[in-house]
């Protein structure tokens, strides 16, 4: 009886967590700035008798607490924003603070739909007396892909058996694919200044090293693994075009599919970086600005998190209106990404091709995800499962003002109920059979190959 009430609770009390996703959106914060959102959350968790810590260094981070002995579940929520990506809910671009940020990934719901989740499985544990502790990780900084790892140096992680998660996406599903490894790194090349027009001989330019470490990394894509790749942005390319720039940096994400794959692209691009300052006569020096670790998916959570998705939360309840302005913001995406994301939705009704209401079976075993999530931290930490829920229509990407519309709308509200309906029947289940539990453990220790956790710049180091 008590995992029917975490339906019932849910539909009775998911008002006041849609008025919280909605405050987020229209308070946007960039990564280690998310203060109001951590003080809105902080005091939520608490007046529904969370017990709240939080650890020096990371003002932004916090743990929300219920719950006495094992096993000890813990959920995963996010709130950063991302920059420039400010927009209405609206099916035209149209942005409310021109240059600002917007919640292009859905963090205004990833987060508090998780808090839903604890809340509804604190009511039913508590219902019938069971043991067990549910924690709730509010994580920053997702979008620059280091905020768990802080965390875990923190100790935040220590204790916690296994956790939950998930993610806005086009459909609801549970995940088994691999997100790649990454680094994210700085190199700075100093040169000598000089008239680039009077004495151009007597500069050496630092600029010239970048675009030649660029061009070394482009000649390099051939010579690395499919799964590999390396985007970079010029984030210092000198003064003036008459002064040869003494002084030049470029940013580089790095990313892999395991972590010693990455370290391998690391060693890689660090000589292409060395070979470009000695073509200039030039000085590099390189800032790691930290990482995460590829996705270990877990095959054990994940039974019981897809059997919750999809034989207990239910359907999402759209309406005309919402499926209306789906198909206004799914008529502004090129029809090509529209066809991929519906080949890609395997299973996927006809009724579904709008907004994916139905939760579908997991379709990307032993697939990669090309993008990158700081998930991957607490993954190598602990057996971890996630999934992805429905929270803008089918074809529409994350990180575009069409996902910003949805997330400030009743269409990402929906879907959000739906996945903490899912994650909560879950950490049900795992409290009241910790054996899946014991189960997990073993599956991620042979995944892991007994290594121990140690952050990707000390990986790298």
């Amino acid at each position: 009886m008590s995992k029917v009430m975490i339906l019932e609770w849910i539909d009775a009390n998911h008002k006041p967590f849609d008025d919280l996703a909605l405050a987020h959106w229209n308070n946007p914060e960039l990564a280690y700035k998310e203060y109001e959102a951590v003080r809105l959350q902080m005091d939520f968790l608490r007046e529904r008798g969370f017990v709240v810590t939080q650890k020096e260094g990371m003002p932004t981070a916090f743990m929300a607490e219920w719950g006495a002995g094992g096993p000890v579940i813990g959920i995963l929520g996010e709130y950063d924003a991302l920059g420039g990506l400010s927009q209405a809910v609206s099916a035209a671009k149209e942005p409310l603070r021109e240059g600002e940020p917007g919640h292009g990934c859905g963090h205004n719901l990833l987060g508090v739909y998780s808090m839903l989740a604890a809340c509804a499985v604190k009511e039913a544990l508590a219902a019938e007396g069971k043991s067990g502790t549910v924690r709730y990780y509010g994580c920053p900084a997702e979008e620059q892909l280091t905020g768990k790892a802080e965390m875990a140096k923190l100790g935040y992680f220590d204790g916690t058996d296994v956790s939950i998660t998930w993610h806005p996406w086009d459909v609801s599903t549970v995940t088994d694919s691999t997100m790649t490894a990454l680094f994210s790194a700085k190199f700075r090349f100093t040169g000598r200044s000089a008239h680039a027009g009077a004495t151009p001989e007597a500069g050496r330019s630092a600029l010239d090293a970048v675009e030649l470490m660029n061009v070394g990394a482009n000649y390099l894509r051939e010579h690395m693994v499919d799964q590999d790749r390396l985007h970079y942005v010029i984030t210092n390319g000198g003064q003036a075009p008459n002064i040869v720039p003494a002084e030049a940096e470029v940013w580089y994400f790095g990313r892999s599919p395991s972590s010693e794959e990455l370290q391998s692209l690391w060693q890689r691009l660090n000589k292409v970086a060395q070979g470009a300052a000695m073509m200039t006569e030039t000085e590099v020096s390189s800032q790691l600005l930290g990482g995460c670790y590829n996705t270990l998916p877990n095959k054990v959570l994940n039974r019981v998190l897809d059997a919750n998705l999809r034989a207990f939360a239910g359907t999402i309840p759209f309406d005309e209106s919402e499926l209306a302005f789906a198909v206004e913001l799914q008529q502004t995406l090129p029809p090509a990404q529209v066809a991929a994301a519906l080949a890609r939705a395997v299973g996927l009704s006809e009724s579904d091709r709008v907004l994916a209401s139905n939760p579908l079976p997991c379709f990307d075993s032993g697939t990669f995800i090309m993008g990158s999530s700081d998930v991957g931290d607490v993954a190598n930490i602990m057996p971890t499962s996630m999934l992805w829920g429905c929270a803008w229509p089918v074809g529409v990407a994350a990180h575009t003002w069409q996902a910003v519309a949805s997330t400030g709308s009743s269409i990402g509200l929906k879907g959000s109920v739906q996945a903490a309906k899912a994650m909560a029947g879950t950490v049900y289940d795992l409290a009241s059979e910790p054996a899946l539990i014991d189960e997990a453990k073993k599956e991620f220790m042979v995944r892991r190959g007994g290594k121990a956790y140690c952050p990707v710049e000390d990986l790298l180091a």
